[in-house]
Protein backbone atom coordinates (compact mmCIF):
# COMPACT_ATOMS: atom_id res chain seq x y z
CA UNK A 1 0.00 0.00 0.00
CA UNK A 2 2.99 2.33 0.04
CA UNK A 3 6.04 3.01 -2.08
CA UNK A 4 9.25 2.83 -0.03
CA UNK A 5 11.32 6.04 -0.09
CA UNK A 6 9.21 7.70 -2.83
CA UNK A 7 9.55 11.47 -2.86
CA UNK A 8 7.02 11.95 -5.65
CA UNK A 9 3.30 12.58 -5.24
CA UNK A 10 0.81 10.67 -7.31
CA UNK A 11 3.19 7.87 -8.29
CA UNK A 12 1.28 4.65 -8.95
CA UNK A 13 2.69 1.13 -9.17
CA UNK A 14 0.71 -1.16 -11.43
CA UNK A 15 0.26 -4.48 -9.65
CA UNK A 16 0.99 -7.78 -11.36
CA UNK A 17 -1.43 -10.71 -11.40
CA UNK A 18 1.03 -13.18 -9.94
CA UNK A 19 -1.33 -16.14 -10.04
CA UNK A 20 -1.94 -15.63 -13.75
CA UNK A 21 1.78 -15.12 -14.38
CA UNK A 22 2.56 -18.44 -12.71
CA UNK A 23 -0.21 -20.17 -14.69
CA UNK A 24 1.03 -18.90 -18.04
CA UNK A 25 4.61 -19.95 -17.25
CA UNK A 26 3.76 -23.29 -15.65
CA UNK A 27 5.17 -25.40 -18.49
CA UNK A 28 8.46 -23.50 -18.56
CA UNK A 29 8.77 -23.78 -14.78
CA UNK A 30 8.04 -27.52 -14.79
CA UNK A 31 10.80 -28.18 -17.33
CA UNK A 32 13.25 -25.96 -15.42
CA UNK A 33 12.46 -27.58 -12.08
CA UNK A 34 12.60 -31.16 -13.38
CA UNK A 35 15.92 -30.56 -15.15
CA UNK A 36 17.51 -29.00 -12.07
CA UNK A 37 16.23 -31.65 -9.67
CA UNK A 38 17.66 -34.38 -11.90
CA UNK A 39 21.05 -32.60 -11.90
CA UNK A 40 21.06 -32.49 -8.10
CA UNK A 41 20.11 -36.18 -7.84
CA UNK A 42 22.81 -37.14 -10.34
CA UNK A 43 25.46 -35.18 -8.45
CA UNK A 44 24.40 -36.73 -5.14
CA UNK A 45 24.48 -40.26 -6.57
CA UNK A 46 27.94 -39.59 -8.00
CA UNK A 47 29.43 -38.58 -4.63
CA UNK A 48 27.28 -40.04 -1.86
CA UNK A 49 29.68 -42.92 -1.11
CA UNK A 50 32.78 -40.73 -1.35
CA UNK A 51 32.00 -37.69 0.79
CA UNK A 52 31.41 -37.06 4.50
CA UNK A 53 28.73 -34.39 4.24
CA UNK A 54 26.44 -32.59 1.81
CA UNK A 55 25.24 -29.14 2.77
CA UNK A 56 23.14 -26.31 1.36
CA UNK A 57 24.82 -22.94 1.84
CA UNK A 58 21.84 -20.83 2.91
CA UNK A 59 22.17 -17.03 2.91
CA UNK A 60 18.57 -15.95 3.41
CA UNK A 61 18.49 -14.49 -0.10
CA UNK A 62 16.21 -15.44 -2.99
CA UNK A 63 18.69 -17.73 -4.79
CA UNK A 64 19.55 -19.83 -1.75
CA UNK A 65 15.85 -20.07 -0.83
CA UNK A 66 15.07 -21.55 -4.27
CA UNK A 67 18.12 -23.80 -4.08
CA UNK A 68 17.06 -25.20 -0.70
CA UNK A 69 13.57 -25.98 -1.95
CA UNK A 70 14.99 -27.80 -5.01
CA UNK A 71 17.45 -29.83 -2.91
CA UNK A 72 14.61 -30.82 -0.56
CA UNK A 73 12.66 -32.12 -3.58
CA UNK A 74 15.67 -33.98 -4.95
CA UNK A 75 17.28 -35.63 -1.92
CA UNK A 76 16.09 -37.79 1.00
CA UNK A 77 15.51 -36.13 4.37
CA UNK A 78 18.67 -36.38 6.49
CA UNK A 79 21.01 -36.84 3.51
CA UNK A 80 22.11 -33.20 3.71
CA UNK A 81 22.25 -30.33 6.20
CA UNK A 82 21.57 -26.62 5.86
CA UNK A 83 24.04 -24.06 7.20
CA UNK A 84 23.38 -20.35 7.46
CA UNK A 85 26.68 -18.50 7.68
CA UNK A 86 25.81 -15.56 9.94
CA UNK A 87 28.43 -12.86 9.44
CA UNK A 88 26.74 -10.65 12.02
CA UNK A 89 26.49 -8.03 9.26
CA UNK A 90 23.38 -9.33 7.48
CA UNK A 91 20.35 -7.23 6.51
CA UNK A 92 17.95 -7.14 9.50
CA UNK A 93 15.23 -8.60 7.25
CA UNK A 94 17.49 -11.55 6.44
CA UNK A 95 17.38 -12.74 10.04
CA UNK A 96 13.60 -12.87 9.88
CA UNK A 97 13.72 -14.92 6.66
CA UNK A 98 16.27 -17.27 8.23
CA UNK A 99 14.13 -17.80 11.32
CA UNK A 100 11.10 -18.76 9.21
CA UNK A 101 13.20 -21.12 7.07
CA UNK A 102 14.77 -22.69 10.17
CA UNK A 103 11.33 -23.48 11.57
CA UNK A 104 10.26 -25.00 8.24
CA UNK A 105 13.36 -27.21 8.23
CA UNK A 106 12.74 -28.31 11.81
CA UNK A 107 9.18 -29.22 10.85
CA UNK A 108 10.21 -31.39 7.87
CA UNK A 109 13.24 -32.99 9.58
CA UNK A 110 16.00 -31.16 7.70
CA UNK A 111 18.98 -30.38 10.00
CA UNK A 112 19.51 -26.60 10.08
CA UNK A 113 22.65 -25.07 11.62
CA UNK A 114 23.92 -21.54 12.10
CA UNK A 115 27.66 -20.83 12.01
CA UNK A 116 29.11 -17.61 13.37
CA UNK A 117 32.54 -16.18 14.19
CA UNK A 118 33.49 -15.68 17.82
CA UNK A 119 34.28 -12.08 16.84
CA UNK A 120 31.59 -9.42 16.72
CA UNK A 121 31.87 -7.46 13.43
CA UNK A 122 32.56 -4.13 15.18
CA UNK A 123 35.47 -5.72 17.07
CA UNK A 124 36.93 -7.40 13.99
CA UNK A 125 36.80 -4.14 11.99
CA UNK A 126 38.86 -2.46 14.70
CA UNK A 127 41.43 -5.30 14.55
CA UNK A 128 41.66 -5.87 10.78
CA UNK A 129 40.71 -2.43 9.49
CA UNK A 130 37.82 -1.80 7.13
CA UNK A 131 37.25 -4.58 4.56
CA UNK A 132 38.27 -3.56 1.05
CA UNK A 133 37.97 -4.95 -2.47
CA UNK A 134 41.47 -6.45 -2.36
CA UNK A 135 41.48 -6.99 1.42
CA UNK A 136 38.37 -9.12 1.93
CA UNK A 137 39.44 -10.67 5.22
CA UNK A 138 35.79 -10.53 6.26
CA UNK A 139 34.77 -13.49 4.06
CA UNK A 140 37.43 -15.73 5.59
CA UNK A 141 36.90 -14.62 9.19
CA UNK A 142 33.11 -14.28 9.28
CA UNK A 143 31.95 -16.75 6.62
CA UNK A 144 34.15 -19.65 5.47
CA UNK A 145 36.04 -20.29 8.74
CA UNK A 146 32.92 -20.54 10.96
CA UNK A 147 31.26 -22.79 8.35
CA UNK A 148 34.28 -25.09 8.25
CA UNK A 149 34.37 -25.29 12.05
CA UNK A 150 30.64 -26.07 12.11
CA UNK A 151 31.07 -28.92 9.61
CA UNK A 152 34.00 -30.31 11.61
CA UNK A 153 31.68 -30.28 14.61
CA UNK A 154 28.89 -32.05 12.66
CA UNK A 155 31.13 -34.71 11.07
CA UNK A 156 33.58 -35.11 13.94
CA UNK A 157 36.43 -34.87 11.42
CA UNK A 158 39.13 -32.24 10.89
CA UNK A 159 39.81 -33.63 7.42
CA UNK A 160 36.21 -34.10 6.29
CA UNK A 161 35.49 -33.79 2.57
CA UNK A 162 32.10 -32.39 1.71
CA UNK A 163 30.03 -30.82 -1.01
CA UNK A 164 28.34 -27.43 -0.84
CA UNK A 165 25.21 -26.86 -2.89
CA UNK A 166 25.48 -23.14 -3.71
CA UNK A 167 22.93 -20.76 -5.23
CA UNK A 168 25.37 -19.00 -7.55
CA UNK A 169 24.01 -17.82 -10.92
CA UNK A 170 25.95 -16.91 -14.06
CA UNK A 171 23.68 -13.91 -14.72
CA UNK A 172 24.84 -12.18 -11.52
CA UNK A 173 28.24 -11.01 -12.79
CA UNK A 174 30.91 -11.43 -15.46
CA UNK A 175 33.04 -13.43 -13.03
CA UNK A 176 30.22 -15.82 -12.17
CA UNK A 177 29.34 -16.26 -15.84
CA UNK A 178 32.59 -18.23 -16.13
CA UNK A 179 31.79 -20.63 -13.28
CA UNK A 180 31.38 -24.36 -13.86
CA UNK A 181 28.54 -26.38 -12.36
CA UNK A 182 30.99 -28.42 -10.30
CA UNK A 183 34.36 -27.39 -8.88
CA UNK A 184 36.83 -28.54 -6.27
CA UNK A 185 38.57 -26.20 -3.84
CA UNK A 186 37.42 -22.89 -5.35
CA UNK A 187 34.90 -21.97 -2.65
CA UNK A 188 36.65 -23.74 0.23
CA UNK A 189 39.95 -25.62 0.24
CA UNK A 190 39.58 -29.37 -0.09
CA UNK A 191 35.82 -29.18 -0.66
CA UNK A 192 33.52 -29.69 -3.63
CA UNK A 193 30.93 -27.14 -4.72
CA UNK A 194 27.96 -27.61 -7.02
CA UNK A 195 25.89 -24.77 -8.52
CA UNK A 196 22.53 -26.30 -9.56
CA UNK A 197 20.82 -23.04 -10.59
CA UNK A 198 23.87 -21.65 -12.40
CA UNK A 199 21.97 -20.90 -15.63
CA UNK A 200 18.72 -19.65 -14.07
CA UNK A 201 17.76 -16.00 -14.63
CA UNK A 202 16.45 -13.72 -11.89
CA UNK A 203 13.02 -13.82 -13.58
CA UNK A 204 12.97 -17.63 -13.31
CA UNK A 205 14.04 -17.47 -9.66
CA UNK A 206 11.19 -15.09 -8.80
CA UNK A 207 8.71 -17.16 -10.79
CA UNK A 208 9.70 -20.27 -8.83
CA UNK A 209 9.37 -18.36 -5.54
CA UNK A 210 5.83 -17.19 -6.33
CA UNK A 211 4.71 -20.54 -7.75
CA UNK A 212 5.97 -22.46 -4.69
CA UNK A 213 5.06 -19.93 -1.97
CA UNK A 214 8.64 -19.61 -0.76
CA UNK A 215 9.32 -17.03 1.94
CA UNK A 216 10.50 -13.72 0.49
CA UNK A 217 13.18 -11.74 2.28
CA UNK A 218 11.58 -8.33 2.95
CA UNK A 219 14.85 -6.64 1.92
CA UNK A 220 13.83 -7.11 -1.72
CA UNK A 221 10.56 -5.29 -1.12
CA UNK A 222 12.56 -2.23 -0.07
CA UNK A 223 14.33 -2.01 -3.42
CA UNK A 224 17.44 -4.06 -2.65
CA UNK A 225 18.50 -6.32 -5.52
CA UNK A 226 20.58 -8.53 -3.23
CA UNK A 227 20.69 -9.75 0.34
CA UNK A 228 24.02 -10.21 2.08
CA UNK A 229 26.33 -8.11 4.19
CA UNK A 230 25.00 -4.63 4.92
CA UNK A 231 28.13 -2.74 3.98
CA UNK A 232 30.03 -4.97 1.55
CA UNK A 233 33.18 -3.51 -0.06
CA UNK A 234 32.09 -5.10 -3.35
CA UNK A 235 28.89 -3.01 -3.39
CA UNK A 236 28.36 0.64 -4.27
CA UNK A 237 26.06 3.00 -6.13
CA UNK A 238 22.32 2.39 -5.99
CA UNK A 239 22.74 -0.63 -3.71
CA UNK A 240 24.51 1.42 -1.03
CA UNK A 241 21.83 4.12 -1.22
CA UNK A 242 18.96 1.67 -0.82
CA UNK A 243 20.65 -0.19 2.05
CA UNK A 244 21.19 3.04 3.95
CA UNK A 245 17.63 4.19 3.21
CA UNK A 246 16.21 0.86 4.42
CA UNK A 247 18.47 0.37 7.44
CA UNK A 248 19.89 3.79 8.41
CA UNK A 249 20.83 2.90 11.98
CA UNK A 250 22.65 -0.35 11.13
CA UNK A 251 24.50 1.11 8.13
CA UNK A 252 25.32 4.21 10.17
CA UNK A 253 27.26 2.03 12.63
CA UNK A 254 29.68 0.96 9.88
CA UNK A 255 29.96 4.47 8.44
CA UNK A 256 30.97 5.69 11.91
CA UNK A 257 33.60 2.94 12.14
CA UNK A 258 35.05 3.90 8.74
CA UNK A 259 35.35 7.54 9.81
CA UNK A 260 36.77 6.59 13.21
CA UNK A 261 39.53 4.48 11.60
CA UNK A 262 40.59 7.04 8.98
CA UNK A 263 43.80 8.61 10.27
CA UNK A 264 44.45 10.80 7.22
CA UNK A 265 41.21 12.82 7.38
CA UNK A 266 40.64 12.74 11.15
CA UNK A 267 38.68 15.79 12.31
CA UNK A 268 37.72 16.90 8.78
CA UNK A 269 34.05 15.90 8.45
CA UNK A 270 33.85 16.99 4.79
CA UNK A 271 36.78 14.81 3.80
CA UNK A 272 35.52 11.92 5.92
CA UNK A 273 32.11 12.04 4.22
CA UNK A 274 33.83 12.10 0.83
CA UNK A 275 35.99 9.12 1.86
CA UNK A 276 32.82 7.14 2.58
CA UNK A 277 30.65 8.26 -0.34
CA UNK A 278 33.39 8.00 -2.97
CA UNK A 279 34.49 4.56 -1.83
CA UNK A 280 37.94 5.47 -0.56
CA UNK A 281 37.43 3.05 2.34
CA UNK A 282 36.95 0.01 0.11
CA UNK A 283 39.72 0.96 -2.32
CA UNK A 284 42.53 0.79 0.25
CA UNK A 285 45.34 -1.70 -0.45
CA UNK A 286 47.15 -1.50 2.90
CA UNK A 287 46.87 0.06 6.34
CA UNK A 288 48.66 3.31 5.58
CA UNK A 289 45.69 5.56 6.39
CA UNK A 290 44.32 3.53 9.30
CA UNK A 291 44.49 4.50 12.96
CA UNK A 292 45.57 0.93 13.84
CA UNK A 293 49.20 0.57 14.97
CA UNK A 294 50.92 -1.88 12.58
CA UNK A 295 54.48 -1.30 13.73
CA UNK A 296 54.64 -4.34 15.99
CA UNK A 297 56.65 -6.06 13.25
CA UNK A 298 59.50 -4.26 11.44
CA UNK A 299 62.02 -5.65 8.91
CA UNK A 300 65.47 -4.12 8.33
CA UNK A 301 68.56 -5.06 6.32
CA UNK A 302 71.88 -3.55 7.38
CA UNK A 303 75.47 -4.64 6.91
CA UNK A 304 74.49 -8.03 5.53
CA UNK A 305 72.15 -8.78 8.41
CA UNK A 306 68.39 -9.21 8.20
CA UNK A 307 66.57 -8.16 11.38
CA UNK A 308 62.94 -8.56 12.43
CA UNK A 309 61.90 -6.49 15.44
CA UNK A 310 58.71 -7.65 17.17
CA UNK A 311 57.15 -5.56 19.94
CA UNK A 312 54.07 -6.44 21.99
CA UNK A 313 53.59 -9.83 20.28
CA UNK A 314 50.10 -11.28 20.53
CA UNK A 315 51.11 -14.97 20.39
CA UNK A 316 54.16 -17.11 21.16
CA UNK A 317 56.53 -17.42 18.19
CA UNK A 318 57.81 -20.71 19.64
CA UNK A 319 54.44 -22.26 18.82
CA UNK A 320 54.30 -20.89 15.28
CA UNK A 321 57.84 -21.98 14.48
CA UNK A 322 56.74 -25.60 14.99
CA UNK A 323 55.03 -25.30 11.60
CA UNK A 324 58.40 -25.06 9.80
CA UNK A 325 60.14 -28.29 10.79
CA UNK A 326 63.92 -28.16 10.30
CA UNK A 327 65.18 -24.65 9.50
CA UNK A 328 68.18 -24.84 7.10
CA UNK A 329 69.91 -21.66 8.33
CA UNK A 330 71.06 -20.12 11.60
CA UNK A 331 69.38 -17.22 13.38
CA UNK A 332 69.76 -15.35 16.68
CA UNK A 333 67.09 -14.43 19.21
CA UNK A 334 67.67 -11.22 21.21
CA UNK A 335 65.30 -9.98 23.91
CA UNK A 336 64.45 -6.26 23.99
CA UNK A 337 62.03 -4.27 26.19
CA UNK A 338 58.47 -5.43 25.37
CA UNK A 339 59.59 -7.79 22.64
CA UNK A 340 62.49 -9.39 20.80
CA UNK A 341 64.63 -9.34 17.67
CA UNK A 342 65.38 -12.15 15.23
CA UNK A 343 68.64 -11.75 13.31
CA UNK A 344 70.04 -13.82 10.46
CA UNK A 345 72.23 -13.40 7.40
CA UNK A 346 70.54 -11.43 4.60
CA UNK A 347 71.87 -14.00 2.13
CA UNK A 348 69.42 -16.71 3.27
CA UNK A 349 66.65 -14.95 1.34
CA UNK A 350 68.33 -16.06 -1.91
CA UNK A 351 69.69 -19.35 -0.66
CA UNK A 352 66.39 -20.60 0.82
CA UNK A 353 63.59 -18.47 -0.68
CA UNK A 354 60.65 -20.72 0.23
CA UNK A 355 61.89 -21.49 3.75
CA UNK A 356 62.79 -17.84 4.38
CA UNK A 357 59.35 -16.65 3.28
CA UNK A 358 57.65 -18.94 5.81
CA UNK A 359 60.26 -18.04 8.44
CA UNK A 360 59.21 -14.38 8.17
CA UNK A 361 55.56 -15.37 8.27
CA UNK A 362 56.10 -17.11 11.62
CA UNK A 363 56.96 -13.75 13.19
CA UNK A 364 54.20 -11.87 11.39
CA UNK A 365 51.79 -14.37 12.90
CA UNK A 366 53.40 -14.02 16.33
CA UNK A 367 53.21 -10.23 16.23
CA UNK A 368 49.66 -9.81 14.88
CA UNK A 369 47.62 -13.00 15.40
CA UNK A 370 44.26 -12.31 17.05
CA UNK A 371 42.99 -15.91 16.92
CA UNK A 372 40.64 -15.51 13.94
CA UNK A 373 41.05 -19.32 13.42
CA UNK A 374 41.64 -19.14 9.66
CA UNK A 375 44.99 -20.92 10.14
CA UNK A 376 43.19 -23.55 12.23
CA UNK A 377 40.70 -24.33 9.46
CA UNK A 378 43.44 -24.32 6.81
CA UNK A 379 45.08 -27.17 8.76
CA UNK A 380 43.18 -30.32 7.84
CA UNK A 381 45.28 -32.40 10.24
CA UNK A 382 43.90 -30.82 13.40
CA UNK A 383 47.32 -29.67 14.60
CA UNK A 384 46.36 -26.05 15.40
CA UNK A 385 43.96 -25.08 18.18
CA UNK A 386 42.94 -21.76 19.74
CA UNK A 387 40.53 -23.16 22.34
CA UNK A 388 42.92 -22.54 25.26
CA UNK A 389 45.25 -20.09 23.57
CA UNK A 390 47.43 -21.01 20.60
CA UNK A 391 48.62 -24.61 20.71
CA UNK A 392 50.31 -26.49 17.85
CA UNK A 393 50.79 -30.24 18.34
CA UNK A 394 52.19 -33.02 16.14
CA UNK A 395 52.59 -30.64 13.19
CA UNK A 396 53.10 -32.40 9.84
CA UNK A 397 54.61 -29.27 8.24
CA UNK A 398 52.11 -29.30 5.35
CA UNK A 399 52.42 -25.51 5.11
CA UNK A 400 48.69 -24.85 4.71
CA UNK A 401 48.64 -22.43 7.65
CA UNK A 402 51.12 -20.34 5.65
CA UNK A 403 48.91 -20.27 2.54
CA UNK A 404 47.46 -16.94 3.68
CA UNK A 405 48.40 -13.50 2.35
CA UNK A 406 51.61 -12.45 4.14
CA UNK A 407 51.09 -15.35 6.54
CA UNK A 408 48.55 -13.48 8.69
CA UNK A 409 45.31 -11.75 7.65
CA UNK A 410 45.66 -9.02 10.28
CA UNK A 411 49.23 -8.23 9.27
CA UNK A 412 48.27 -8.23 5.57
CA UNK A 413 45.31 -5.93 6.12
CA UNK A 414 46.98 -3.27 8.28
CA UNK A 415 50.59 -3.30 6.99
CA UNK A 416 51.81 0.15 6.01
CA UNK A 417 52.97 -0.72 2.48
CA UNK A 418 52.72 -3.58 0.01
CA UNK A 419 56.38 -4.41 0.56
CA UNK A 420 56.98 -5.72 -2.95
CA UNK A 421 58.56 -2.58 -4.38
CA UNK A 422 56.37 -2.55 -7.49
CA UNK A 423 54.73 0.60 -8.85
Amino acid sequence: GSIPFSKLDGTILRSIDIVEMCRKNAELLTILEDTTVKKIVKEYEKFKKKLDIFHVAFSGGKDSAVLLDLVKKALPVGSFVVIFGDTGMEFPDTYRAVEITKKQCEADGTPFYISKSHFEPKDSWLMFGTPARVLRWCCSVHKSTPQTLKMREITGKDNYIGMDFVGVRAHESVTRSKYDYENFGKKQKGQYSYNPILEWTAAEVWLYIFANNIVVNEAYKKGNSRAGCLFCPMGGGKGDFLQRAAYPEEVGTYISLIKQMNARNAGNETELNSYVSNGGWNARKNGRDLTIDSQRYVEEIEKGKFTMTITSPTTDWREWIKTLGTIPFDYDYVEIPDGFKIICSASVAKSYPKEFKRFKQVFRKASHCVGCRVCETNCRNGCISFENGLQITDCLHCGQCHEIDDGCLVFHSIRKSSGDGSM
